[in-house]
């Protein structure tokens, strides 16, 4: 993470998911895999953190992981308190197998009292992903005064159809967020699509670029889904770029953190997603290509995001500094881009013409 340059470029989580556990004491204690992990939980957690990195780890709510290891059904408090010794900065609570509480939310808010405790005590915060809230009229009303963030979809899978269907499903829950509901100790709620699969076989190199745009636009984690020590050239290029990172990393205008499908569909085969950035001078416009065999010219009216048919702005592309983008340029009312690929999504910075700096 650091030697790559990972860490220089904003990933602090090292987020260890199943098959760590093994069994459970009599008192409750979870009970660490002593052939993966012989030091334990405490002494890999320090390291991490002498490295200026976070730590996370990975249960479910049920009885039984998705591998079938011990979940925290019914074990959530000894299990945050666990959590806490080891100084873990991350949790993610899994669904899967065996018994359950009858509401959704009882495991969370369980752990969610348990960290609230661990805070007090040590000042730490532990960030709390749970699965699954995919409805705004319902889950969504209450989910942010428990998690931090909330897998919206199921498991995305590594072809195109399937990041499309994560991100279009995540982004009906867009007003869950832009409304800032639920904030706690002043950390921000996301929805979470799902983890990057940035890195592995199965996307083309056009679309990872995609799907890295439309999580940044999104405002949704970045978690990385690839080995990092395996990492190509190509794939460690995608996930350190900064411009893009930035547009994700914006609390967005009037704290409207996730972007969102501002025009297009399946039909026209493309689509427009915009996210007006917090200094309420720039906008991040995604122009998607959904075409699976022809380019496209993708045209966005500026209204589109709430600007005026007369404003002007200058134009930078955050992937490419070509002619077809024209980089630099002015425009006025609406940006196009030329010979955009089959699945290329143009990644665009708008920043009004009369606030551009000076320097």
């Amino acid at each position: 993470m650091i030697d790559t340059g990972l860490a220089a470029a904003g990933y602090e989580y090292i987020n260890i998911d199943d098959c760590w556990q093994v069994d459970r004491l009599r008192n409750g204690t979870i009970v660490v895999d002593p052939v993966r992990f012989p030091s334990g939980m405490k002494v890999l957690a320090d390291f991490v953190h002498s490295k200026g990195l976070k730590f996370g780890v990975y249960t479910a709510q049920r009885a039984r992981t998705c591998q079938d290891r011990p979940g925290s059904f019914n074990f959530e408090r000894i299990d945050a308190e666990t959590y806490c010794e080891w100084g873990v900065d991350y949790l993610k609570v899994d669904g899967c197998h065996g018994d359950s509480h009858p509401q959704l939310n009882t495991s969370w808010i369980r752990f969610r009292e348990g960290f609230d405790e661990c805070l007090s005590t040590t000042g730490r915060y532990t960030t709390l992903s749970v699965e699954t809230c995919g409805d705004p009229k319902k889950c969504g009303q209450w989910i942010g005064e428990t998690a931090d963030l909330w897998r919206t979809t199921g498991d995305v899978q590594v072809y195109w159809q399937s990041v499309l269907d994560n991100i279009r499903q995540n982004n009906k829950m867009a007003p869950v967020v832009n409304r800032g509901q639920g904030k706690r100790n002043g950390h921000g709620n996301f929805n979470d699509p799902d983890m990057l699969e940035v890195g592995n076989s199965g996307l083309s190199s056009i679309e990872q670029r995609s799907m890295f745009s439309l999580w940044s636009i999104a405002g949704a984690p970045l978690l990385i889904g690839t080995s990092v020590r395996n990492m190509s050239n190509e794939t460690l290029k995608i996930l350190t770029n900064r411009d893009v990172i930035s547009v994700n990393q914006d609390l967005g205008k009037d704290g409207n953190i996730q972007g969102v499908v501002v025009a297009g569909n399946a039909s026209v085969q493309w689509e427009v997603w915009a996210k007006e950035l917090e200094n309420g001078e720039s906008a991040a416009v995604a122009l998607v290509n959904l075409d699976d065999t022809m380019n496209k010219t993708i045209e966005a009216d500026f209204t589109l995001w709430g600007w005026s048919s007369t404003t002007r702005a200058s134009v930078r592309d955050l992937w490419n500094d070509d002619d077809k983008t024209k980089t630099g340029r002015t425009v006025e009312g609406t940006v196009s881009v030329v010979g955009i690929q089959p699945h290329e999504t143009a990644m665009l910075l708008l920043t009004k013409e009369d606030s551009r700096s000076t320097k």
